[in-house]
């Protein structure tokens, strides 16, 4: 054999030994390696939006709709990491919203509206009372049992928002001042039950449960239901915010509303949250004025277009309010004052 051709040979047989070899080793085809565990992606959460919730007050039941959002996660769930602050007498949620103190805030209706006469340029989102709980209460053996049953007697009222409403359900219903006797009280309502004064203006949400754990009944008039519909615990914020984060002050909303829908499904639950945030708080009390809260919170409209619903009549009769009995001096454009962007959605 030559040696070209034994080279050949050679060649060809390293050849086959090649493939046999190959043919003999582990399939490395896309069938074996899905058999290899996945590689694990390290993804980091979503940061949450830090914000702030200034109440117009301490924490009380008022207040159990935010406090049960916080506590239940509500908030976390919409990517919002929120710290509710009590208000007080020095802790004014209007001025510290507008100052950029706080991000969100609670508070009347008048009040943002008299804001707005100020050119504080604050905006109302969402409102969650559906009625003023701002009235007047008579005991229930005083006799007094209609509008018209007011006239002669004493009315004993503090500044503010009950007493504005009542004045203006007075005035409504052909009543006038001079045909009742006022005079200015703190508010203990040790007057009302001593007999120093006929009726004394409260908030139906407290007063008339205070006077039942001292064993007295009574009878509440609300203008809500005597011709002046307005709405309160307004959630407002600036209106730079509301430009710049519109999705936030959504997220904000749909989060107390969950908030307050398990809030009145679970009161008890709801009043332990609280009580958290001031131990010192009388729980019992709070659950009663919990309860007292839902029909002024629930109604047919918030059941057709949600918990926070607002509509342009109850910002028109506040205005109208403040204009007759407030001491808003001149005509402003009420409309400004809210926004039904994002309540009803």
């Amino acid at each position: 054999m030559s040696g070209y051709k034994f080279i050949k040979l050679i060649l060809s047989m390293s050849l086959v030994m090649v493939f046999l070899l190959s043919a003999c080793q582990p399939s490395t085809t896309p069938e074996s390696a899905a058999t290899e565990p996945p590689a694990v992606v390290q993804t980091q959460p979503p940061e949450l939006i830090k914000l702030s919730l200034r109440l117009p007050w301490i924490v009380n039941a008022q207040f159990a709709g935010y406090y049960t959002a916080l506590e239940k996660g509500f908030f976390q769930e919409e990517g919002l990491e929120v710290e509710i602050r009590p208000g007080g007498i020095d802790k004014n949620s209007i001025t510290l919203v507008a100052a950029g103190e706080d991000t969100f805030g609670l508070h009347d209706t008048g009040s943002l509206l008299l804001a707005r006469a100020q050119d504080i340029p604050l905006v109302a989102v969402a409102t969650f009372y559906q009625k003023h709980p701002g009235g007047v209460m008579a005991l229930a053996d005083s006799g007094i049992t209609t509008l018209e049953d007011f006239k002669g007697k004493t009315i004993g009222f503090q500044e503010g928002g009950p007493w504005m409403l009542t004045k203006a359900m007075l005035k409504a219903n052909g009543i006038s001042l001079d045909d009742v006797k006022t005079v200015t009280v703190q508010y203990d309502i040790s007057p009302l039950l001593s007999g120093q004064v006929d009726l004394f203006t409260v908030f139906a949400t407290n007063e008339p449960l205070i006077a039942k754990t001292q064993g007295k009944d009574t009878v509440v008039f609300l203008p809500a239901d005597y011709g002046v519909p307005t709405a309160s615990d307004a959630l407002f914020t600036t209106e730079e915010y509301l430009k710049e984060n519109p999705e936030v002050v959504q997220k904000m909303i749909r989060a107390i509303q969950r908030g307050w829908d398990y809030a009145l499904k679970n009161k008890k639950e709801a009043v332990g949250f609280l009580a958290k945030y001031d131990p010192q708080l009388d729980q019992n009390l709070e659950l009663m004025k919990l309860e007292a809260e839902e029909p002024f919170i629930l109604t047919p409209e918030t059941q057709a277009h949600g918990i926070g619903y607002m509509n342009d009549e109850r910002w028109k009769t506040a205005y109208d309010v403040l204009r007759a009995e407030g001491g808003l001096e001149e005509d402003i454009d009420y409309t400004q004052a809210f926004t039904l962007e994002f309540v009803g959605k």
